[in-house]
């Protein structure tokens, strides 16, 4: 039974961990880094006692755990170890499978726990129980998605007729290239990433209204955003790597190449900028809205262009964007003017982008088998 949970536990549960390290550095920093102890609880206290404000929480529970999902199903279809745990018998297997995806749900079960916690202080007893079958619906359902994917190794991509109808007549431009293989591939990161980045815009942008806020508020909600984006940005720089090996060597100059990354880029980022303008602070000058918006574009520039510099798997480049948040933080708070952090941003991205294009090396990593 040691060797049967070593396994499997060294591949997934770590595996995970390590490969969102990143995103929940954001989630820490976004979570208690704006909230105090005591307006948790009174989120959680709220959410109890309102039906549509408890299913938002539950929403975000299920998108977390569609992740996971998507995370293991992947793992258990490719690796080869995972698969021989068709041979384990069927009660020891279910056992083990449930435990390793409990571990990757404790962040839900752990604040479901908390708002029990919350509820049985309030008397809430609806919500507690809707709490805990939700919470225990969660923690079940990666189980026949994992037996599926145990049964259908390594599957074949099917193509239908219609997709291959509209390929041959319909031309994608360069730029849409990433955001339709996002789409395709990588259609949970891209969501979560979105998700997370239109909804935090919206809660800065909902907090104006309730205090005199300065430009300061909408800056550090557009860092976070950014920090949203790094899994994105990742697979940008994977994606070129690895499907477009020709593209280097084409007659292009830098110059239409760094534009044609900010036209990806601020395609990506395109969401956050209607928030912004169609929810523009009445003490906040257009203008300066338009330079936050530039400010996070210069911030996805910058992560690419860092990539660029060095060859990072992705667990080590979501952990090497901490000190960077943390400098852009200060430089907010000491109240350095929205240009001067895009631009400075924008000359250092440029900069790195022009020096290490075509020295940059997409490393492949070695597996160890033992």
């Amino acid at each position: 039974m040691t060797a049967l949970w070593t396994l499997p536990e060294k591949l997934v549960v770590r595996q995970f961990y390590l490969q969102n390290t990143g995103l929940f550095i954001v989630v820490l920093m976004l979570g208690f880094g704006f909230l105090s102890s005591n307006e948790h609880i009174a989120l959680a206290t709220y959410a109890v006692h309102d039906g549509f404000f408890l299913a938002g929480y539950l929403t975000l529970w299920l998108l977390y755990t569609v992740y996971v999902v998507r995370f293991s199903w992947q793992l258990f279809q490719t690796s080869d170890l995972l698969q021989l745990f068709r041979l384990v018998p069927p009660v020891k297997r279910t056992t083990i499978l449930y435990l390793l995806h409990f571990q990757l749900l404790m962040p839900v079960i752990a604040y479901a726990g908390f708002m029990l916690w919350v509820g049985s202080k309030q008397g809430t007893l609806a919500a507690n129980v809707v709490v805990t079958l939700v919470a225990v619906l969660l923690t079940l359902m990666p189980l026949p998605f994992v037996e599926r994917a145990l049964r259908h190794p390594n599957p074949e991509r099917f193509s239908g007729n219609l997709s291959a109808w509209l390929r041959q007549r319909l031309t994608t431009p360069y730029v849409f290239f990433f955001i339709r293989y996002l789409f395709r591939e990588q259609p949970a990161t891209l969501l979560l990433a979105k998700t997370g980045s239109c909804l935090l815009t919206m809660g800065v942008l909902a907090l104006y209204p309730t205090d005199d806020y300065d430009i300061r508020l909408l800056l550090l909600g557009m860092l976070l955003a950014g920090a949203f984006h790094a899994g994105i940005i990742f697979e940008l720089y994977q994606f070129e790597a690895t499907q477009l090996l020709l593209l280097r060597n084409l007659p292009v100059s830098l110059v239409k190449r760094v534009l044609a990354y900010g036209g990806i880029l601020a395609t990506l980022l395109s969401p956050e900028a209607v928030l912004l303008l169609y929810n523009c602070p009445a003490d906040v000058a257009v203008w300066a809205t338009v330079g936050v918006w530039f400010f996070g574009l210069s911030l996805l520039l910058l992560q690419y262009a860092f990539l660029l510099s060095r060859h990072y798997d992705r667990d080590r480049f979501m952990g090497r964007l901490f000190w960077p948040m943390i400098a852009y933080f200060l430089l907010i708070m000491y109240r350095l003017p929205v240009w001067s952090l895009m631009l400075g941003g924008g000359i250092v991205a440029f900069g790195l982008f022009f020096r290490n294009y075509y020295r940059s090396t997409w490393e492949t990593e070695d597996v160890p088998t033992n």
